[in-house]
This record gives C-alpha cells, structure tokens and sequence, in this order.
C-alpha cells in the first residue's frame, strides 16, 4: 500500500508543477497580447498620419494642420515626399493590401484611390472583412442652381 504522506506529496508536486506551466503559459499569452495591442496601437497611428497627408494633398488648406508636424510642407507635392516616407516604415507592420493600396495613391493620387485606401485601412485595424464599399462612402457632391449660374 502507498504511504499518505507519499500520495500527499506527490499530489502537491503535480499541483506545483502544474501550477508553475500554468503560469508560464499564462505569461506568455498575456505577452503575445501585448505585443498585438502594440502592433496594433503602431497600425493606427501611422495609418492616421498617412491619411492626414492624402488628405491635405486633395485639400491644400489643410496643409496648415501638418505645419505643426513637419514646418517644411509647403505643397502638395511635399506632401506626397512625406507621404512616401510613411509608406517606407509601413513596410515594417502593415498588411500587403494596405501598402499595395498606399502605393497606387502615390502613383496616382484619386479621391477614389483615397477612399479605397481608408476601407483596407479599415479592414487591416478593425472588421478583417469587407463591410463597406466604395460606393457606399463615396460622398457625391451636388451643384446648386446658384452655383451653376455664377459660373
């Protein structure tokens, strides 16, 4: 027959080596999710700037919100200089849809290549999946009888 005290003992030592993988599983999960929130937080950051730059490249007046940033945006085409340098870093973190995405605004910077950047932004941050569409957030400007008449 086995001795209480042994079967005690032994009980304690699988509960403290259990215990022990337990917490290093445990440990290296909750590391995993922060270098995710990390990546994550980056993503966003870089994503806005980038955005703050197609912008002010379509609205010139808003380059002044940039000024604050970078003093020596001065034109549009400044801005697209910056814009390439954020593109260079998000080669380190963002997904292949978004960089790909980025790159055919530099190429060719739309409106539209604008907004289809936003929604893979949006898909690499938030939803992985498509819920919107080009033509859903694609705003449509109408003229007025005014200003028809003052051209």
């Amino acid at each position: 027959m086995t001795d209480p005290i042994q079967l005690v003992f032994s009980a304690l030592t699988l509960l403290g080596v259990g215990g022990i993988i337990g917490a290093y599983v445990s440990s290296l999960l909750d590391k995993k999710k922060e270098l995710e929130f990390k990546l994550l937080e980056q993503k966003e950051r870089r994503y806005k700037s980038c955005l703050l730059y197609m912008d002010a490249f379509f609205e010139p007046k808003n380059i002044k919100y940039l000024s604050s940033r970078q003093p020596d945006i001065d034109n549009a085409h400044d801005v697209i200089e910056y814009l390439k340098m954020e593109y260079h870093e998000m080669m380190l973190y963002a997904s292949k849809v978004v960089i790909l995405s980025v790159k055919v605004f530099i190429e060719n910077p739309t409106r539209e290549n604008f907004l289809q950047t936003i929604l893979c932004m949006r898909q690499d941050l938030w939803v992985k999946k498509r819920d919107l569409s080009l033509k859903q957030i694609k705003i449509e400007f109408q003229t007025s009888k005014s200003t028809k008449n003052s051209k």
